[in-house]
C-alpha cells in the first residue's frame, strides 16, 4: 500500500510540473501575442474621395 501511494503521489508531481510548464508557455505566448498587438503602429487613413461633381463659383463682391 505504501509503495501504491508514493508511486501515485511521484505520479501526480510529474504532472502538476508538466502542467504548469505548458501553463508558463502558454501564458508567455499570450504576452508576447499582445505585445505586438501594442507595437503595431496604425496606418495613416487615405482620403477616399477620388473626386465628383465641380461646381463653378462666382466671387462676391
Amino acid at each position: 500500500m505504501l509503495k501504491f501511494l508514493l508511486i501515485l503521489s511521484l505520479i501526480v508531481y510529474v504532472f502538476y510540473k508538466i502542467g504548469s510548464f505548458f501553463f508558463r508557455a502558454g501564458a508567455a505566448a499570450q504576452e508576447l501575442k499582445g505585445f505586438k498587438q501594442q507595437r503595431k503602429t496604425p496606418e495613416p487613413k487615405k482620403n477616399k474621395v477620388k473626386g465628383g461633381e465641380y461646381v463653378d463659383y462666382e466671387e462676391v463682391k
